[in-house]
């Protein structure tokens, strides 16, 4: 399976949780920074997992740039999750639940729900355990791709 986890990430939290969650997806998933992405890398994916620190409730910007360079049904037929890392607040929107629209919109078929991972403060860090659910949620992404892919 080819597969990458595409980030962006502001204090490093993000970075963290892309990384985690690309080594449970196996040895040779990369996880790399949005604005570093070309459109080669992008071809041929089976699985795409894409993630954000919530910023203005939103995305940031180099993931909206990321996504939105992407042509509407240009990934058709790829397995796809969305995260975010953010405050336990429930006022502080979903960058993921955003993501995982504009992967929609690019023709992806979802395989596990957006997920949010939890920071202290505005500059983190992590919560304690939050690497160890990124692992678990990367299983979860596995075998949502499995089913999806008829296996």
């Amino acid at each position: 399976m080819r597969a990458l986890v595409v980030y962006d990430t502001k204090f490093g939290n993000t970075e963290k949780v892309a990384r985690a969650i690309a080594a449970a997806l196996g040895p040779e998933v990369r996880a790399a920074r949005a604005e570093t992405i070309s459109p080669e890398e992008i071809e041929g994916l089976d699985l795409l997992v894409v993630g954000s620190p919530t910023q203005a409730w939103s995305a940031s910007r180099p993931t909206k740039v990321f996504l939105s360079g992407l042509p509407r049904g240009a990934l058709s037929g790829v397995r796809a999750a969305a995260f975010d890392t953010g405050f336990t607040s429930r006022f502080s929107g979903s960058a993921a639940k955003k993501i995982e629209r504009a992967l929609r919109q690019r023709g992806c078929t979802i395989v596990a729900p957006a997920t949010r991972f939890f920071v202290k403060g505005t500059e983190g860090p992590l919560l304690e355990g939050e690497l160890d659910r990124a692992a678990a949620w990367a299983n979860q992404i596995l075998e949502g791709a499995e089913r999806r892919s008829g296996r």
